[in-house]
């Protein structure tokens, strides 16, 4: 008989008393890591057991008991995106040195579908809380299925918490994106360019048109010219969206970008075609992430401080009163990084 073939029991609770001479309550006060005093000897007596027999702790059914798994979810959108990279970083450093718990990472590789889906995983598992970290490509199509799954899972006893605002009723870390809008555009204006490029991210974002908005209506107000193209955010989208722009629009002294990773692909072709920065074209990121050091030269760029967000996602999760009290989140602030690449006309 094969080992597919058997039926192979897990070993339990009794399995692990049985094997250390000791009473089942006194096996369950040591695995639970209870306060209940119990005697040093007995203590080694059942962790050797324990390892004997292979008995490894049921965390679903602690779960279902009313206790907590110490694990979390993080649905990122794409661990090839430098910020979602910082992201999940911090939560899983946070996780480990800060709660004892850990995170597991879902990459919901820019599909909306995928993101759902593994939401729907997380609560099959019944993880103590989920932080949504995706969704900053598409977050109209299919969003009546995330608002259910959502629900579903608060239903549970899941914490949800998000780290951009998504039109579900979740707390969100973010920072704010409007304000962000403001302050790109002032800088702009303060530093005199009148003829911009803009190369933001996917439209269908709700992040992405707040911060449009702002800034747009802040250059018209203060008689900036400004031409717009939507695109992916990655460096090879920003490569093309600098070529683009230099078609439609030669003269333009700036190239303000929707992530750190469309402004390193749009420096980089500007750069292969004899285009000197920030003496001709100035450029700006969003994010402060690695590729804005990467740069050269440096990066001018936002500080969205990701890192911060995600920490205050899982510790608000982790705190006692997560489920009982409501919140709204927490605004993250942004401070402009002024790099090489930004010049004063």
């Amino acid at each position: 008989m094969t080992m597919d073939q058997r039926d192979v029991k897990n070993p339990t609770l009794v399995d692990v008393a049985k094997k250390a001479g000791v009473s089942l309550s006194t096996a369950a006060r040591v695995l639970r890591n209870s306060d209940y005093a119990v005697d040093a000897r007995l203590k080694e007596k059942v962790n050797v057991a324990a390892k004997a027999v292979g008995y490894v702790p049921n965390l679903v059914a602690r779960r279902l008991r009313g206790g907590r798994q110490g694990v979390v979810g993080l649905v990122i959108g794409d661990m090839l995106d430098a910020h979602y990279g910082m992201i999940a970083e911090s939560v899983t450093k946070r996780a480990e040195t800060a709660h004892s718990t850990f995170a597991i990472v879902c990459n919901m590789q820019r599909d909306p579908l995928l993101e759902i889906k593994y939401l729907r995983k997380l609560l099959e598992y019944r993880v103590d809380g989920i932080i949504i970290a995706g969704g900053g490509f598409d977050q109209w199509t299919h969003h009546g299925e995330l608002v259910e799954t959502v629900e579903e899972l608060k239903r549970s006893g899941t914490v949800v918490v998000s780290l951009m605002p998504r039109n579900i009723q979740v707390p969100v870390f973010a920072a704010d994106s409007e304000a962000i809008g403001i302050s790109k555009a002032k800088f702009i204006v303060e530093n005199g360019h009148k003829k911009i490029g803009i190369l933001l991210g996917p439209a269908r974002n709700d992040m992405t048109k707040q911060r449009m908005q702002a800034m747009t209506s802040y250059l018209s107000g203060h008689m900036v010219d400004y031409a717009i193209a939507n695109i992916d955010s990655t460096p090879e989208a920003g490569a093309r969206g600098a070529a683009e722009m230099l078609l439609r629009n030669p003269d333009f002294t700036a190239l303000i970008c929707g992530s750190d990773a469309i402004a390193f692909g749009a420096i980089s072709h500007l750069r292969s075609e004899g285009i000197e920065i920030p003496a001709r074209i100035s450029v700006m990121g969003l994010g402060n992430t690695r590729l804005a050091t990467l740069s050269t030269p440096r990066l001018t760029t936002v500080e969205m401080n990701f890192n911060r967000a995600g920490e205050a996602a899982l510790d608000f999760i982790m705190s006692d009163n997560a489920s009982s009290s409501p919140s709204s989140g927490e605004v993250i602030g942004h401070s402009i990084v002024v790099g090489e690449t930004f010049a004063s006309l």
